[in-house]
């Protein structure tokens, strides 16, 4: 049986004329309904940038970071950077692309509380969780680290489940599906729970669905901000 660490490990390519294209590639939006251009991406992150009231000089640390695609587009927005994932492959290629950031591998549980960053966010990674207690523990990891917001982006939504796994099946034939995600189950989230979980903190929460133009997902998933 694969699993998703095994998967994000193998991740490699060759560098194009643009780097970012080539982040967002290696974070794996290059293919079939993930796939996203750079500058769908660029959009993406300027609105992010624009709900979380950032600019430039401040400072942005991502969780699940991969090989720093997110990261990059908001480092051209003259924002300071840094992030963690358990793919040392991808921190790798994060480290090339900025090496003025600091970067660390491991894993998410194990988040450290500082240095503190004005934002701490997670972009497409709380689906590879292994459950919602896992999920709970990074969350309180991150609101510790981050001195006035958490943005968890890209969060597969649990009541569009049924048709984002179809959509996901059409793509392969039954047996190549199989090969290809046997045992590489998502964990889906209600926009709910976000929001109790910012409820029982005393903070407010506010969810949105996903805002990635030209990108066969964003029906499927959501974004949620948790400001304190």
């Amino acid at each position: 049986m694969q699993s998703w660490y095994a998967v994000w490990n193998q991740r490699s390519g060759d560098s194009g004329a643009d780097p970012l294209q080539f982040l967002i590639e290696l974070d794996g939006f290059d293919s079939g309904a993930g796939r996203i251009d750079a500058q769908d991406w660029r959009a993406y992150a300027r609105d992010i940038c624009k709900r979380l009231r950032l600019g430039a000089g401040e400072s942005v640390y991502e969780v699940g970071c991969g090989a720093g695609a997110f990261l990059y587009a908001l480092r051209e927005l003259g924002m300071q950077v840094g992030g963690l994932d358990y793919s040392s492959a991808l921190i790798q290629h994060a480290r090339a692309a900025m090496s003025d950031a600091e970067f660390q591998h491991g894993e998410a549980c194990h988040l450290e509380m500082l240095p503190r960053y004005d934002v701490v966010l997670a972009n497409s990674v709380f689906h590879y969780f292994s459950d919602l207690q896992y999920a709970e523990e990074v969350l309180d990891r991150m609101l510790n680290k981050a001195e006035r917001a958490v943005a968890i982006l890209e969060v597969p939504d649990l009541s569009t489940r049924d048709e984002a796994e179809r959509i996901r099946r059409d793509i392969l034939s039954p047996a190549d599906y199989e090969k290809k995600y046997r045992g590489l189950e998502h964990q889906y989230y209600a926009r709910e729970w976000f929001h109790r979980q910012a409820a029982k903190r005393g903070l407010s929460c506010q969810a949105f669905d996903q805002c990635i133009s030209n990108y066969a997902q964003s029906s499927y998933r959501f974004n949620c901000l948790i400001s304190k």
